[in-house]
């Protein structure tokens, strides 16, 4: 189905079980193979580098106050697993979705983005979010209560380091010499577009403000929440100067079972130009039978 829009075709894409389950890098060979068989064109992984025990600390987007998943199953580290990602597929997109920038150094980031931007050739999307787990970044040395405004400022630095806007001569958290060598640079072939995750009004303020496109997220079996999402990012396009990338993903319990027509169907309504799936519990085939789905029903394995 084409977007209105812009003429295009959605796109699909998955959330990797790499916060699911342990895995071989020979396994998750086999997991992508499969899934570009079956139409998937981007591939997403999860970040948390640090994990703690349920009813440990409150999770703000459960209605429980709970984390919803196992803290005790593996969780691979987003940026390793792209690198390894690069190397399996030389055709489909690879992302975070989202890495938790403020509680990574923006030096750090960006070194890293520019460096799967060259190995992939153009193919990596950083998306980036402002993170929930307070005790998970305290761990880590970083204040949880500054998260927002620093997340601003190091999304301003990785855009200079990246040779895409000015140098400041003082930043508030962060002390960044002016002779400081940032290379490699993503050439304009290859930079990463910026993904700024997230759906409350200070995300999508920064959506507007730094980023390239919006990951926006909505449960599978609440359709008012996808057409929602729907008019929010065709508010957040007419208020942009630029044009903004949108990638809508949707969260299920497990694939199948759901009204997946609808789903896509509202999605290229909507103008998104990506739908991507994440699962609670993961499995294979069912994913790739949806996946197969949504191609028939618009999306693209081109």
């Amino acid at each position: 189905m084409s977007r209105p829009d812009a003429g295009g075709q959605l796109e699909l894409g998955v959330a990797l079980p790499t916060n699911r389950k342990r895995l071989t890098g020979r396994e998750l060979r086999d997991i992508v193979g499969k899934l570009e068989d079956a139409g998937c064109t981007a591939l997403w992984v999860n970040d948390h580098l640090a994990a703690f025990p349920v009813g440990a600390e409150t999770y703000p987007y459960s209605p429980t106050g709970e984390i919803t998943w196992d803290p005790k199953l593996p969780q691979y580290e987003a940026l390793t697993t792209c690198g390894y990602l690069a190397c399996v597929n030389d055709r489909m997109k690879i992302g975070t979705s989202v890495l938790v920038l403020p509680q990574r150094h923006p030096v750090e980031v960006s070194k890293a983005a520019a460096s799967l931007a060259d190995l992939s050739e153009g193919r990596f999307r950083l998306g980036v979010g402002a993170g929930w787990s307070r005790r998970e970044m305290a761990l880590l040395g970083w204040d949880p209560a500054t998260r927002g405004r620093r997340m601003d400022e190091e999304l301003d630095i990785i855009r200079a380091s990246w040779g895409q806007g000015r140098r400041a001569t003082r930043w508030e958290h962060y002390d960044i010499p002016d002779d400081v060598i940032h290379e490699p640079q993503p050439s304009p072939e290859t930079s990463p577009p910026i993904l700024v995750g997230g759906m409350s009004e200070a995300a999508t303020q920064r959506v507007l403000n730094y980023g390239d496109g919006w990951l926006a997220v909505a449960p599978g079996d609440d359709p008012t929440a996808v057409a929602r999402a729907g008019a929010k990012l065709a508010r957040l396009r007419s208020r942009c100067p630029r044009p903004l990338q949108g990638v809508l993903k949707i969260a299920l319990s497990r694939p199948g079972g759901q009204n997946v027509a609808h789903i896509v169907e509202q999605a290229a309504h909507d103008g998104w130009d990506e739908i991507s799936f994440e699962f609670d519990e993961w499995a294979l085939d069912e994913t790739c039978s949806l996946l197969s789905t949504c191609r028939s029903r618009g999306g693209t394995a081109s």
